[in-house]
């Protein structure tokens, strides 16, 4: 089960991904790698681009697999005072979608603040696992490469920082309110430009923390290219070798 599942995939449809993410290059390779479910879950930051869901909807009605394959959708926060997330319920049943998941996608800062930073990231993703729409709360601590670039991120080199409250109240909220969090292959566990070995065996602990106050922990790739599918598989090892359970798991 931990190698079988990716909760987060994206598509060339809305110019995230590359050329390589059609519909059936995706299918045919999570095939090729035994995955059981899987999201397709592209980016709506804003109605215009709605219409592209469509598309994608269009070709996994096309598709024939023995795999699950959900029709999800990936939003951001657009309102750092309120965690407002770019979606509404009518969109959500306009299309059809079967999966919502987000979060927070930056800082939010432009100079370093690290008390200032995690007390906001805390706020909003507090914000999303409470908002009902959302069922997957994605990659926490996860910042853009230009973030650590500019400084802005740069002291974020392991989670020593982050209060212990703060994984308590997250994990505590997520259980209560049955919203999962996201174990992410490509922003956290192979992302080497960003992230290195102490933060991550950090990362494995938080995610075992968060589960260990109830929370489900969703395993996803987060692929932007066809090569980095295999993330998920990467992300469900690092999950399984924290000491999460199969029964901490996120199956939609």
């Amino acid at each position: 089960m931990y190698e079988q599942t990716d909760l987060h995939i994206h598509t060339t449809y809305l110019k995230c991904a590359d050329e390589t993410m059609t519909i059936p290059a995706i299918i045919a390779t999570a095939e090729q790698s035994e995955l059981r479910t899987i999201a397709i879950t592209d980016h709506l930051n804003a109605p215009q681009f709605l219409h592209e869901h469509f598309n994608i909807k269009r070709d996994l009605a096309e598709i024939d697999t023995d795999m699950r394959v959900i029709f999800g959708v990936e939003v951001n926060v657009i309102d750092q005072a309120t965690g407002a997330v770019s979606i509404d319920e009518q969109q959500i049943e306009e299309l059809g979608f079967e999966l919502v998941i987000g979060g927070p996608h930056q800082s939010y800062f432009d100079q370093p603040d690290p008390r200032g930073i995690i007390d906001l990231q805390h706020k909003l993703m507090l914000a999303v696992v409470r908002n009902p729409l959302i069922e997957v709360l994605v990659h926490p601590w996860w910042f853009g490469g230009g973030e650590f670039r500019s400084g802005v991120m740069a002291w974020m080199t392991d989670l020593s920082q982050l209060p212990e409250e703060y994984v308590a109240e997250l994990g505590e909220t997520a259980a209560a309110c049955d919203t999962a969090i996201e174990a992410n292959g490509s922003a956290i566990f192979t992302n080497s430009g960003c992230y290195g070995e102490a933060f991550l065996e950090d990362y494995k602990q938080y995610l075992y923390k968060l589960a260990s106050y109830g929370a489900k922990i969703a395993i996803a790739s987060d692929a932007h290219n066809i090569d980095h599918l295999h993330d998920a598989q990467t992300a469900g090892r690092a999950v399984r070798d924290a000491g999460i359970s199969k029964e901490q798991l996120f199956i939609p």
